[in-house]
């Protein structure tokens, strides 16, 4: 049974070689948001990783997004409407790789290194130890225990932080609510930052957290106003935090003034976290099983609405 979709010209790397792989499969490729719009008077199945109020057509039956995060989709409409909304929950599993690569650069200076190798600059300086720390990983789905499970065997205490700590079932035995965030910090000298953006989460990294931290890292691979920008920049500037690595920004793409460019203790990657070689695959196995209950012929996977 053939199946036609739009494809939002925001949807991630990779969605076009999911798609190809899938035989059953018609993919319409618009080029901006009233494109998408203008197809959806025909087709009812949409990938996107943006929304746009336009996306509201009557045929519209099915809304997949590659996100793990959903904070930009009317969920109440779409439920209102009957129209069933999946999110991409698994698919960027490496971000738990790339979150501990950001605070090993941050750690080992090894961003310096690299900014010296331009100019050819042979010089040997000294750079932090992970081993022995107690890092909080605040937000424990796919990304948070990912990072928990791979740092398991570094010799690092771990404190998870939750919306839903009583739920929990995970590997951590040190798990706490939000409402904690600060006195766990105040234990640590590393935070993960790795929750959903929803309306308890926005800001939830503030000022009185960093400082509980103290001279400690940041690590953001979550959504950026899960953390007040302004105080972090301040504390990276002054030396009270000793270092950031930051996959995502407040506003992104980043503002050019932003010191966040040019602050030594800052490692910057332009929210590329989820980017594989292999998400294609995982987007196209995922994309089946939705097809299959799509045509009533299986349950729907990681079905929000």
């Amino acid at each position: 049974m053939r199946t036609r979709i739009v494809v939002d010209p925001s949807s991630s790397f990779g969605v076009r070689e999911a798609l190809a792989s899938l035989p059953d499969v018609d993919a319409v490729y618009a080029t901006d948001e009233r494109a998408v719009a203008r197809a959806l008077e025909e087709i009812p199945v949409l990938v996107t990783k943006l929304w746009h109020d336009e996306y509201l057509r009557p045929g519209l039956r099915w809304v997949q997004t590659g996100s793990a995060g959903y904070e930009r989709f009317p969920i109440e409409e779409l439920r209102r409407r009957g129209i069933v909304l999946c999110g991409g929950r698994g698919l960027h599993a490496v971000v738990a790789e790339h979150a501990i690569a950001l605070l090993l650069a941050a750690m080992r200076d090894i961003h310096v290194s690299v900014r010296r190798m331009a100019d050819r600059r042979w010089e040997p300086h000294v750079g932090q130890e992970l081993a022995g720390r107690t890092a909080v990983v605040a937000g424990l789905g796919t990304i948070g225990e990912g990072i928990a499970r791979r740092l398991g065997g570094w010799d690092v205490r771990l404190v998870g932080v939750t919306r839903t700590p009583t739920s929990y079932r995970g590997i951590l035995s040190d798990v706490r609510p939000l409402a904690e965030l600060a006195a766990a910090c105040a234990e640590a000298s590393v935070l993960f930052v790795a929750l959903p953006q929803a309306p308890e989460t926005r800001g939830l990294v503030s000022a009185a957290v960093l400082d509980a931290l103290g001279r400690g890292y940041v690590v953001n691979v979550a959504r950026g106003p899960l953390v007040d920008e302004a105080a972090l920049v301040e504390r990276l500037t002054d030396g009270r935090l000793a270092g950031a690595g930051l996959d995502v920004v407040e506003s992104e793409p980043l503002a050019s003034s932003s010191p966040l460019w040019t602050l030594p203790n800052v490692v910057l990657t332009p929210h590329m976290g989820g980017s594989s070689p292999r998400y294609a695959g995982r987007f196209a196995e995922l994309l089946s099983e939705n097809l299959r209950a799509f045509h009533g012929l299986g349950p729907w996977r990681d079905r929000i609405c």
